[in-house]
């Protein structure tokens, strides 16, 4: 989000809005609109901080952000757009869209979809804001952790020694979005809070 604040314009982060140029047309631009999107194109604050990129006609326009985002956004050193406090660094890609058409034809699908939950924004727009004169924009940062089997480094509890914990998540109310095939139901007695089994292998 481009914040007004001049406080806040040293902390901002760049981003890039991707649109296909049929976006842009006459035929679909209202008059009132050119004036915000002349802004887009300058140079004043905070639109300084936003990059819009108008994909070429014929052209699937999620490939062109989706090539920047992972390009860009696989080092946790890097300090560019969208990066949120809960991420790691990198690239944030704020859309709802979960993609599924297009993984589906990349040859490794299940790093993307690892690469996905971890660098994801998904938004919503809550009540009209009097202040801003428009809607408030809810935005869903993705946890700080992964919800994936995984080893991690224990503590040992009260014997100390410390040691790997063989983690492994249970189903939950709201898993349904991380599966691909995107018709996974959760069963009836399914939790709404995250549950783990732990299994620890002291050294």
């Amino acid at each position: 989000m481009l914040e007004n604040n001049p406080n806040q314009q040293q902390q901002q982060d760049h981003i890039i809005l991707f649109l296909h140029e049929r976006h842009f047309t006459s035929k679909i631009v209202p008059q009132y609109a050119n004036e915000i999107i002349s802004k887009w194109d300058s140079n004043v604050a905070p639109y300084n901080k936003l990059t819009v990129y108008r994909t070429p006609s014929g052209m699937n326009d999620d490939w062109f952000w989706m090539h920047a985002a992972l390009y860009n956004g696989g080092s946790s050193s890097t300090s560019s757009s969208l990066s949120s406090p809960s991420s790691s660094g990198g690239v944030m890609a704020i859309t709802n869209d979960e993609m599924r058409d297009h993984h589906f034809q990349m040859s490794c699908n299940q790093s993307f979809i690892r690469w996905k939950e971890r660098h994801q924004i998904y938004f919503d727009f809550g009540l009209w804001n009097k202040e801003l004169n428009r809607r408030d924009v809810i935005l869903k940062y993705p946890m700080a952790y992964s919800r994936r089997i995984q080893w991690i480094e224990s503590e040992g509890g009260e014997k100390g020694g410390g040691g790997k914990a063989f983690v492994i998540p249970l189903p939950k109310k709201g898993d349904e979005g991380r599966f691909v095939d995107g018709i996974h139901v959760a069963d009836e007695g399914v939790p709404e809070e995250e549950t783990y089994v732990v299994i620890c292998s002291n050294p």
